[in-house]
C-alpha cells in the first residue's frame, strides 16, 4: 500500500481570490529589510572601520555563552550573513555591515583562543563558537578580497599551534570527536586546505581523522557508532550518551564523509558508511518517513540534535559514496519532518525554537537544500510554507523583525531575540535569503551563489543542477 501523499498547507489564506483580512505577510525582500533593522539595532561602532554587536538588543547586558566575536553569537555570524546578502541582493548597506563586522573579528579573534565554551577545554578552537568557525568566515572574505588572506592564514596557523595544548591528544584540541570538538575543527581545516592551497591543514585534519577511526565502536550488520562527547564533560551521568549532528555519531558520520572526499582514502568512506548504518539503525521509521528520538524522548527537527542534522549527515555520506540509499535516507528524514505536521505544528522538542541551530530556520534550510539536490517541487513548496511559518512566529515593529526563541544549549528560561547566526536573526535571515533566491530561480530568475559553511553539504547555487 502506497503511503498517503504529503500535502503542503498554504499559510496565506485566500477567499474568492482575495487575501483574507488580517492574514497578510510581507514579501521576502521586505521581511529581510526588517530583520536587518533588528540586526543593526545591536551594532555599536568601535571606530570608523569596525563595529561590535550586542547579542540581544532588548538586553544590552546579556552575555551569550559563545561570546561577541564567534560565528555562533557574535560579529563573525553578522559578517557571514551580511556578505551573503550583499552578493545575492547587491545592497551596499549589507556589504558595509559585513566589512565593519569582519574588521572587528580580525582585530579581536586572538583574545578568544583560550575560551572554553560549556566548560569544555579547547572549544575556543572549535567550529561552534571558536576559531574554526571564524576561520570559515575569513575564508569566504579572502576569496572576495585577498587582503583578508593573511588574517585567515594567521588564524589557521594558530589552530595548528594549539594542537595538544588541551584535550589530552597530541593531534587534537578538545579530546572529543564530535563537531562540537575536534570534528568541527577538521571540517574547517579541510576547507582551509582547499581554499588556501596549504597541505599543512589537510595533514592536520588527517591526523585527527586517524584518532576518529580508532574510536569506532563496531556493531552488528556493518553498523558502527562513535562517542561524540563524553557525558561527564557536560555534567551528565556517565550512562547518558548524547547524539546529534553537533554532539554525536550523526555529525561524526559527516566528518568521516568529508575526510573521504578530501583524501580519497577508502577507510574514511567505509567508516562513514558504517556510521550512517548506525544512524539508520537508531531511526524510527513510519511508512516513507523517519525520525530520530532525542534524549528525553522528543523528536527534534533542528540540526544540532535533530532531523535537519541527520539529513546533512546522510547527504554528506551520499556525496562520499555515491550510494543512492544514503540520499533516500536523507529524504526519509525530510518526509519525517513534514509528516509530523510541519509547517504549522511545533511538536515537543521544537516549540519556541526558531533559529538555525535547533529550530525552524534549520528546517527551512533542509527544505530548500533538498529541493536544490532533487529538484522535487515538494521541497520548494514545503520551504515556501516553512518560510511563511517563520514570518508568522516573528515580532515586527519599528525596531525591526525578530524572533523570541528558546535554545537547547544556551541559558534557558527566557525567550531571547538575539542577532547572531546560530541562535539569532542573522541565521534566520540567511535561511529566508536562500528561500528568496530559490523562489526567484524557480520562477525564471538567475541562479545566485550563497556560500555554505564547512558543516553544510547543500549546493551553493540557488537553482538545482539536476
Amino acid at each position: 500500500m502506497s503511503p498517503e501523499a504529503i500535502t503542503i498547507p498554504s499559510l496565506r489564506p485566500v477567499v474568492d481570490g482575495i487575501r483574507f483580512p488580517g492574514t497578510e505577510l510581507p514579501d521576502l525582500p521586505t521581511a529581510l529589510a526588517e530583520v536587518e533593522r533588528w540586526i543593526d539595532a545591536g551594532e555599536t561602532p568601535i571606530d570608523e572601520r569596525s563595529s561590535r554587536w550586542t547579542a540581544w538588543p532588548d538586553r544590552p547586558d546579556f552575555e551569550p555563552i559563545y561570546g561577541p566575536v564567534s560565528l555562533n553569537t557574535g560579529a563573525a555570524g553578522i559578517a557571514w550573513y551580511s556578505l551573503a546578502a550583499a552578493d545575492a541582493l547587491g545592497d551596499e548597506a549589507d556589504a558595509a555591515r559585513a566589512r565593519r563586522a569582519i574588521a572587528h573579528v580580525v582585530d579581536a579573534w586572538r583574545d578568544h583562543v583560550e575560551d572554553a565554551f560549556l566548560g569544555i577545554a579547547g572549544t575556543g578552537i572549535g567550529h561552534y563558537g571558536g576559531l574554526a568557525g571564524i576561520g570559515a568566515v575569513l575564508l569566504e572574505f579572502a576569496d572576495h578580497d585577498s587582503a583578508y588572506r593573511d588574517a585567515a592564514v594567521a588564524l589557521y596557523d594558530t589552530i595548528l599551534e594549539r594542537r595538544g595544548v588541551t584535550g589530552g591528544r597530541p593531534a587534537g584540541w578538545t579530546g572529543s570527536d564530535a563537531l562540537l570538538g575536534d570534528g568541527g575543527v577538521v571540517l574547517s581545516l579541510l576547507a582551509a586546505a582547499e581554499r588556501l592551497g596549504d597541505a599543512r591543514y589537510l595533514d592536520a585534519a588527517k591526523a585527527v581523522g586517524e584518532l576518529i577511526l580508532a574510536d569506532e565502536r563496531p556493531g552488528a550488520d556493518g553498523a558502527s557508532t562513535w562517542l561524540g562527547v563524553a557525558p561527564e564533560l557536560l555534567h551528565l551521568p556517565p550512562e547518558v550518551e548524547l547524539d546529534g549532528f553537533e554532539l554525536g555519531n550523526v555529525g561524526i558520520a559527516f566528518v568521516l564523509a568529508r575526510l573521504a572526499v578530501a583524501t580519497g582514502d577508502a577507510r574514511y568512506r567505509d567508516a562513514a558508511t558504517r556510521a550512517a548504518a548506525g544512524i539508520a539503525r537508531a531511526a524510527t521509521i513510519v511508512g516513507d518517513a523517519a525520525v530520530l528520538q532525542r534524549m528525553g524522548g522528543t523528536y527534534s527537527f533542528g540540526y544540532c540534535t535533530g532531523s535537519s542534522g541527520v539529513i546533512r549527515a546522510f547527504l554528506g555520506v551520499h556525496q562520499a559514496t555515491g550510494d543512492p540509499e544514503h540520499l533516500e535516507w536523507a529524504l526519509r528524514f525530510g518526509r519525517g519532518i513534514l509528516r509530523s505536521g510541519v509547517p504549522m505544528r511545533q511538536t515537543p522538542g521544537n516549540a519556541w525554537v526558531h533559529h538555525q541551530c535547533c529550530g525552524s530556520a534549520a528546517v527551512l534550510e533542509s527544505f530548500v537544500g533538498l529541493w536544490l539536490v532533487t529538484a522535487d517541487p515538494l521541497w520548494l513548496d514545503a520551504a515556501r510554507a516553512q518560510g511563511d511559518d517563520l514570518l508568522i512566529r516573528s515580532v515586527a515593529d519599528a525596531k525591526g523583525r525578530r524572533w523570541y526563541s528558546e535554545s537547547h544549549v544556551l541559558p534557558t528560561g527566557t525567550l531571547k531575540a538575539e542577532v547572531g547566526h546560530q541562535v539569532g536573526a542573522s541565521g534566520i535571515a540567511l535561511s529566508l535569503l536562500r528561500l528568496h533566491a530559490a523562489v526567484a530561480a524557480a520562477e525564471g530568475g538567475p541562479s545566485v551563489r550563497i556560500p555554505r559553511l564547512p558543516d553544510d553539504p547543500f549546493p551553493e547555487e540557488s537553482r538545482p543542477a539536476v
